[in-house]
């Protein structure tokens, strides 16, 4: 009977081709190799082969296999497959299966007698070598165990990835050398200086670029042969063969190669390496316009490591804490386009420093430090373990390779060490099969469905198992994926698959209005603890003391006592108008009769006198670390009982505070010899003014004979206290502005920058949908404030770093990242604008004469430029740091700064009140208990940072489900935008009116460009716009039809008329599109 052969990879698709894979890798069993006879060697055949359905011969490979079958003995033996169904039944010689099968039992049998005998051999031979072993063990001291064991394997492993580094990079450098080599010979061959086999000795710099695409050529050319020669090298077809084998497997598992991903090393390995400085460790950031790029900062290094690519990231997700092994210096990315190896400043202070010694004695005046910072500020830590120096000299090393190389560090993540959102991801559903309309179910076939987070940093496609998908998406999985968002979080992610496995946790319902975008942006950023009531148990114990709205509490004889009476004093609040939470409050009283010296007073709400340490309400609050500003609401992080009753500080009514106490000159300097009070205090304020209040007295539109414009209930009360009345408080307000703006004029003269950003603010109708929109106006009011509130902070610091030293709570702004920002100086400089960043005081007065110059939207968009580089503020215990300059406040440009002006909505400043109430009651941490409070205190200052983080993302991107809220219900917003950054399929700019910073990509707004490199422009291609014509980011129809067109020269600087839209696609999404040119 002749042979039928059927395609049985198409039968069963990729199944049988992995299946195939797998087989061709599983090691041959002795059984096998003996049944199989010289004229069978080619088949590939099990004799314990486990039992399966006849239906489950797999490919024709595996079914020849199984008949003993080979095809050079294919005339011999020939088969008759029936096929029905898709799978088949094998028909073959029975007499000579029949001895194959004899055989194979005749071989077994003898197998088995000699397995036997050698059974009985290494029975014997185990028992004398655990009689040995325990005589070996008797003798050895200590048994390895096997933590130990691992520990060690660990480190061997490190110093073997160590040793291969070396390796490389000696392989690297020779590489490099003999290309060098190489090079110069071809370009003397070509130029024909010397005969063969000599080396030229013409630098490659110096060939023009004709030579140079010469050469090039030639190289593609000698490959191009050097591919031929090995195709037709091999003489017989079988090499030939295999050489196409070869390549055709290696381009099949390409892609699983690609979705191997490394194991992690063992905790206790990493720890190690850590502490010996072989790893490095910090805070993965991945980059959101190209996720394959990643960046983690490590203290004390010099530049930011770069994860290139997904197989290095190893399945670290952003915002993860990573272990991270350098790879070889040969192997770092160089800085600059060209190659060319530039010398970098090793030194963790960038270039543009905060500079202490321009105008020292304004600088002392100012701010008079009193922080003695010698050898024994450090006293408490421990110094018996030294692997804080380790850590020191470790990377003191390796900010010199940085600075010998001109390189970015480049590594492999080998461990996370903390996830960075393990809370979930926002976005939407989709069918692993896709679907043809609504009303079609989700496919049978279909395991799972793929989640599509709206984080472009994240993996596209995350596996979520079937049994936890919602009954919607498997009943319309096509409608539920345009209408629904949803939450999922990643569970799992093996080393052999490309996409995580994830879990599904909530639909978060149909995106048709603010509170669903409002929902999936809290879920996102962790703050589902803020929308949550306060546990009952500790709204009942304020019940119990207090009552429902504080009106079972007074203010206990022992605090009268004992604490300092302002309730005589002129004492007011100014804060917006629509707060509720008033947490400070400011008097001021001349000093002299001549008055050129004042007496300030900074107040306090006393919130650490209604949260005990430790208590359930404390650790809610650390939990929440902030209060969260929405738009439409405020979610707060105390009670609503405390933050708006009983710690706020209403007018009228006696408050308990926390007051500072100091002197100043009228030009806003301190007074020398004059030391700050600090004090528990009561208060009973006089009036709370708002900002615009306050400005009309600074305006002369509220003076002393015409109070109209002044609104009755933020008057001061007639008769409470004859001392007080419209004329003192305000006199009081001309009094704290006129010695807070000398003082503003000189903090900016002596090197202080203000990085204020635009803040929107919306007027919401009685739906909660906004009608109009604007930027937060910042006054003189603001600004009055402000100035009193920073320098109590300050001299807060101070007094902690004081009595405290290690353990102070401070508020750390670091420098700017050195080389974006001598870019952004030198991009301003080509367009004519120029900064001097020496420093921050010469920066300062670049920027004041821009605004001056240019003009304030020139200067916005010169600050805008600027605040990229800078790195955010962020909360550190002083002890932690490598030196006091790490303490320093860049913007403020002063050597230590903290909060504690507002309690009640940051946790950090009740840690800071707690401090300092212990530094004027002389309670000292004590030695045993100094490391576990510096463990508890930078254990609190991280998740403050991460909660503030979150909160401030939080309230940018609540803004813009507002303005498309208003796009939607409103129209288009037509806007300027400004061109930060241009390139060739691609430009940024600044939307002036919202504050927003944009990447547009050619690709997506459907237009074509030609990018010209000598000048650094873009020309694009618009539609001239016509009646009710619109050009969006989704809509292809208008770019395919014919349409006359106008040129546009996108370049640094320029000014774009811009429309901001919303997008069809659900969610909605703020659209741009360019209309043209802005005159």
């Amino acid at each position: 009977m002749a042979r039928v052969k059927t395609s049985w990879h198409e039968a069963l698709g990729d199944e049988a081709i992995s299946s195939t894979q797998s087989e061709a890798h599983r090691p041959k069993s002795r059984i096998a190799n003996l049944v199989l006879q010289p004229e069978f060697q080619g088949a590939k055949a099990k004799s314990r082969r486990t039992k399966r359905h006849p239906n489950d011969v797999r490919t024709e490979q595996d079914m020849d296999a199984t008949a003993g079958f080979d095809e050079t003995s294919e005339s011999e033996y020939n088969e008759v497959v029936d096929t029905f169904g898709g799978a088949g039944f094998v028909l073959v010689d029975l007499e000579r299966e029949l001895d194959i099968v004899a055989t194979a039992k005749c071989c077994a049998s003898a197998l088995c007698k000699s397995k036997s005998k050698r059974k009985k051999a290494s029975k014997k031979a185990g028992i004398e070598t655990k009689k040995q072993q325990e005589v070996e063990s008797m003798k050895r001291p200590h048994e390895e165990t096997k933590k130990e064991k691992k520990l060690r394997q660990g480190e061997k492993l490190l110093e073997s990835l160590e040793a291969q580094d070396g390796r490389v990079e000696k392989t690297d450098k020779v590489k490099k050398t003999n290309a060098v080599t190489e090079k110069v010979s071809i370009v003397s061959r070509a130029n024909g200086h010397v005969e063969e086999g000599e080396h030229g000795k013409e630098p490659v710099e110096a060939m023009n670029g004709t030579k140079k695409k010469e050469i090039k050529l030639q190289k593609e050319a000698l490959k191009t042969k050097k591919m031929q020669n090995v195709i037709q090298a091999p003489s017989s077809s079988n090499e030939t063969d295999k050489i196409k084998k070869a390549l055709a497997s290696r381009s099949l598992n390409r892609n699983d190669q690609m979705t191997q991903f490394s194991k992690y090393l063992d905790r206790d390995v990493v720890v190690r390496g850590l502490e010996k400085g072989k790893l490095v460790q910090g805070k993965l950031r991945v980059n959101a316009n190209y996720c394959m790029d990643g960046y983690i900062t490590v203290d004390g290094l010099s530049m930011d490591v770069l994860i290139k690519g997904m197989q290095n990231r190893n399945r670290a997700l952003d915002n993860d804490v990573v272990a991270v092994r350098l790879h070889p210096e040969s192997q770092w990315k160089p800085l600059n386009d060209d190659g060319n190896v530039k010398a970098i400043k090793t030194s963790v202070v960038q270039s543009i420093s905060s500079n202490t010694t321009d105008n020292e004695n304004a600088l002392h005046s100012l701010w008079l430090p009193s922080v003695d910072t010698d050898e024994n500020f450090f006293k408490h830590l421990d110094k018996s373990n030294d692997s804080a120096d380790l850590l020191r000299q470790s990377m003191k090393h390796l900010n010199e390779r940085i600075s010998r190389s001109g390189r970015r560090p480049t590594g492999t993540v080998v461990f996370v060490l903390a996830q960075g959102n393990s809370n979930g991801f926002v976005g939407s559903l989709e069918a692993a099969t896709k679907v043809k309309d609504m009303k079609t179910p989700l496919s049978i076939n279909d395991n799972f469905a793929y989640f599509h987070a709206d984080d472009q940093r994240l993996p596209r496609r995350i596996r979520i198992p079937k049994l936890q998908l919602p009954d919607e998406f498997i009943r319309h999985p096509l409608l539920y994926s345009k209408t629904m968002l949803c939450f999922c979080r990643i569970k799992t992610w093996p080393t052999k698959s490309q996409s995580p496995t994830g879990e599904f946790i909530k639909t978060l319902g149909e995106y048709t209005g603010i509170e669903t975008g409002i929902s999936a942006i809290i879920l996102k950023h962790g703050l589902q603890a803020h929308t949550l009531d306060f546990d009952s148990t500790i709204l009942n114990e304020l019940d119990e003391k207090y009552g429902l709205s504080g009106e079972k509490w007074e203010i206990p004889d022992v605090e009268v006592q004992t604490r300092r009476d302002f309730r005589a004093t002129q004492i007011f609040s100014i804060d917006p108008s629509n707060a509720r939470d008033l947490d400070d409050a400011l008097h001021i009283r001349a000093v002299d009769e001549a008055r050129t010296k004042f007496e300030i007073g900074v107040h306090i709400a006393d919130v650490t006198y209604f949260i005990e340490p430790n208590s359930r309400l404390d650790h809610e609050a650390r939990s929440r670390a902030t209060s969260v500003y929405l738009p439409n609401r405020v979610l707060p992080m105390l009670p609503r009982l405390l933050c708006e009753k009983l710690c706020s500080l209403q007018p009228q009514v006696d408050r308990l505070a926390f007051s500072v106490v100091w002197q100043m000159h009228v030009d806003g300097t301190l007074v020398d010899g004059v030391e700050p009070w600090f004090g528990k205090s009561i208060i009973r304020s006089c009036c709370k003014l708002d900002y615009s209040s306050a400005q009309k007295m600074l305006d002369g539109v509220i003076h002393c004979d015409n109070v109209d414009a002044w609104v009755m209930d933020r008057r001061p009360i007639p008769d409470a206290n004859p001392h007080i009345t419209n004329a003192s408080v305000i006199q009081s307000v001309k009094d704290l502005w006129s010695i807070g703006a000398n003082r503003r004029a000189m903090r900016f003269e002596t090197g202080a920058i203000s990085l204020d950003n635009m803040k929107l603010v919306f007027s919401l109708n009685s739906m909660g949908n906004p009608t109009r929109y604007g930027s937060y106006e910042q006054k003189d009011s603001n600004r009055l404030v402000e100035e009193y509130m920073l320098l109590a902070n300050y001299l807060v610091a101070q007094q902690t770093l004081r009595f405290h030293g290690p353990l102070a709570f401070l508020r750390h702004h670091p420098p700017p990242v050195t080389r974006a920002m001598d870019q952004a100086i030198k991009q301003l400089d080509k367009s004519g604008i120029q900064l001097d960043g020496q420093s921050t005081r010469q920066l300062a007065k670049s920027l004041e004469r821009v605004r001056n110059d240019e003009g304030e939207t020139t200067f916005v968009i010169v600050q805008a430029l600027i605040t990229k580089p800078m790195k955010p503020a962020e909360y550190i215990v002083a002890g932690n740091e490598a030196s006091v300059d790490s303490w320093r406040h860049y913007a403020l440009n002063i050597p230590y700064y903290t909060h504690f002006t507002s309690p009640i909505r940051r946790y950090a400043d009740v840690v800071v009140h707690r401090l300092l109430e212990k530094s004027l009651t002389n309670i000292s941490i004590q030695t045993k208990d100094f490391e576990s409070k510096r463990l508890e205190l930078t254990s609190v200052a991280q998740n403050c940072n991460e909660k503030n983080l979150a909160s401030k993302c939080a309230e940018i991107e609540c803004d813009q489900v507002f303005l498309c809220s208003y796009a939607q219900h409103c129209g288009d917003i037509e806007a300027t935008g400004v061109v930060l950054s241009v390139g060739q399929k691609s430009f940024t700019v600044f939307i002036l009116e919202l504050g927003l910073e944009k990447r547009l990509i050619l690709q997506e707004l459907c237009l074509k460009g030609t990018w010209n490199g000598k000048t650094s422009e873009l020309s694009i291609e618009l539609p001239e716009i016509i009646t009710n014509r619109e050009l969006r980011m989704e809509d292809t129809d208008n770019c395919k039809k014919g349409v006359s067109k106008m040129v546009l020269i996108v370049k640094f600087m320029k000014h774009l008329r811009m429309r901001v839209s919303t997008t069809k696609k659900m969610p909605p999404n703020l659209a741009f599109s360019i209309i043209g040119e802005k005159n």
